[in-house]
């Protein structure tokens, strides 16, 4: 987001919206079809491929752009 105009970010953070997880749910699954992009506001996530530990991820990280950006399945499991 750093190459975009401040109109730009503001159209995108219009769109918007608080969403709540509950403790090891997951959020997004490898190999599904993405429609959402998500910014974390608290708390820890663990990123998984083929069932292996890739990374934790915390506040003001985004994921699950790469299945909108360019049209793919999800290429990790975020819970």
């Amino acid at each position: 987001m750093k190459n975009l105009e401040q109109f730009q970010i503001d159209e995108i953070t219009d769109c918007m919206y608080p969403v709540e997880y509950a403790k090891d749910l997951y959020i997004i699954k490898e190999g599904d079809i993405g429609s959402a992009v998500y910014i974390i506001e608290e708390g820890t996530l663990e990123v998984t491929k083929d069932g292996r530990f890739l990374s934790k991820m915390g506040p003001q990280k985004m994921f699950g752009e790469l299945a909108i950006l360019y049209n793919c399945t999800r290429t990790a499991t975020v819970k």
